[in-house]
């Protein structure tokens, strides 16, 4: 079974948050600033996991190819 990983900080409900900093800003600033901030959080996560995965297969494959010159 696989260990319980936290979930990432894109995928957690949000919080409300106190309205005094809230009224600092225009909605239309604020709500375009958080979804470009959320955005690029999300994809710096993908492509670290994407960095992972390649790591997994590199080492997957060196391994495989070990195991098939073993045999042989």
């Amino acid at each position: 079974m696989p260990s319980q990983r936290p979930i990432p900080s894109s995928r957690r409900t949000r919080t409300a948050r106190p309205e005094s900093r809230g009224a600092r800003r225009s909605p239309e600033r604020f709500s375009a600033d958080t979804a470009d901030t959320r955005w690029r959080r999300e994809l710096d996560a993908d492509l670290m996991a994407m960095g992972r995965v390649w790591q997994m297969l590199r080492y997957g494959a060196v391994r495989m190819l070990g195991e098939i010159g073993r045999q042989y």
